[in-house]
């Protein structure tokens, strides 16, 4: 069992590692975003616009990017963990139930793919109602948590963070609770501001976690040789962006400019209001314009044809359903239109996909079961 660090060695530690945790928070913050469609608007509107145009930016955010993940996250299921040749589940499946990990698996792929990394911590518990000893799992989204691994590709980090924000009753936040995991213990601490001197940190308690490793597993489909865990939407928010745009200028166009406008010129003013309100009368009844001067025009303006924006919306959903790997039919609604051969080949690349992405995460579970299966002796 590894010795307890020092509670200055674990402030210097926490103290170190927080910047690097925070911008992970961060980029996984923009991602969160964009993945729930509630992405913060890049669109262009002219200066001084009026309200309407407002309101026409608030309808324009696209929910695409939760597609992208949903497509490959539906094609994903733990159903078992056997022996080759045998039918019945390891012990350590009475774990992943009791967990209740069939139900929340698909929130673990999801945060893995929107953000590039999710984790699950294990710590030693009991089952409340048969006493047996068995592991608690707990999810954590890049948001919340990092991992630190030496060198990067070992399997099991050299220390993790967990860290939840401080507000006060105003909503303003105020600090950090935090969780340093090492090799044997936990240890809790608080900081004020963001951490940024080691006099803002707080030492609070500690707590072994009956683990000799640190007690935390990696879901990164995306990881790369250097270490990298990229985003599923990595590279795609420029076309998010541009998906929005178009949206937007077709709303504007069409809420101003998808009519025809009828236009007089040369006609004469009525002399009174009770002329101009007979005159209005005339038009709706009759529907036919009249005018008394002989210089008086009428005409009309075409109303902006809307094919051009509805097709530069529908090319921007190609290259991202390119990007993607996620099939256009899915996107487009034209799987009416397809046969089935042409059907199983759009979907094949989302098939393949979803493969490399359940390998990871089926190495992910297996080196969770490990963890299970060594707290519980």
């Amino acid at each position: 069992m590894a010795l307890r660090m020092s509670q200055g060695g674990v402030k210097e530690l926490a103290h170190t590692y927080f910047p690097s945790f925070l911008r992970q928070r961060k980029q996984a913050e923009q991602l969160d975003k964009w993945h729930r469609g509630e992405q913060e608007q890049t669109l262009y509107i002219p200066n001084g616009a009026e309200p309407e145009y407002r309101e026409l930016a608030a309808k324009s955010p696209n929910a695409w990017a939760g597609l992208i993940v949903t497509s490959v996250v539906q094609n994903a299921e733990l159903t078992g963990m056997r022996m080759p040749g045998s039918e019945s589940n390891l012990k350590g499946w009475a774990t992943w139930q009791r967990n209740q990990m069939d139900a929340k698996q698909p929130a673990l792929y999801r945060a893995s793919c929107a953000h590039g990394l999710a984790f699950v911590w294990a710590e030693k518990s009991q089952d409340r109602f048969t006493k047996e000893p068995m592991s608690k799992y707990h999810l954590a989204s890049a948001m919340d948590m990092a991992a630190f691994y030496n060198p990067d590709d070992d399997e099991w980090p050299e220390i993790a963070i967990l860290a939840a924000p401080v507000t006060t009753a105003l909503g303003i936040q105020d600090g950090w609770t935090v969780r340093v995991f090492d090799d044997s213990h936990v240890y809790y601490l608080s900081c004020k501001g963001d951490g940024d001197s080691l006099d803002q940190w707080t030492y609070i308690s500690h707590q072994a976690h009956g683990s000799e490793i640190c007690p935390v597993v990696r879901y990164a489909p995306n990881l790369d040789i250097n270490g990298r865990a990229n985003s599923d939407l990595m590279g795609m928010i420029p076309l998010l962006a541009r998906i929005d745009q178009d949206t937007f200028d077709r709303l504007i166009v069409q809420r101003f400019g998808a009519w025809k406008i009828r236009w007089i010129a040369g006609m004469v003013k009525p002399s009174s209001s009770t002329e101009a309100e007979t005159q209005k009368i005339k038009l709706r009844m009759e529907s036919i314009l009249i005018a008394e001067g002989k210089d008086t025009k009428f005409g009309t303006l075409d109303a902006t044809d809307l094919a051009g924006f509805i097709n530069a919306r529908d090319s921007d959903l190609r290259d991202l359903s390119a990007l993607s790997q996620t099939p256009p039919h899915h996107m487009l609604g034209l799987a009416s239109n397809l046969q089935a051969e042409s059907l199983a080949a759009a979907e094949s690349g989302l098939q393949r996909k979803s493969r490399e992405h359940r390998i990871s995460w089926g190495e992910s579970h297996e080196q969770l079961f490990r963890l299970d299966a060594h707290l519980r002796g």
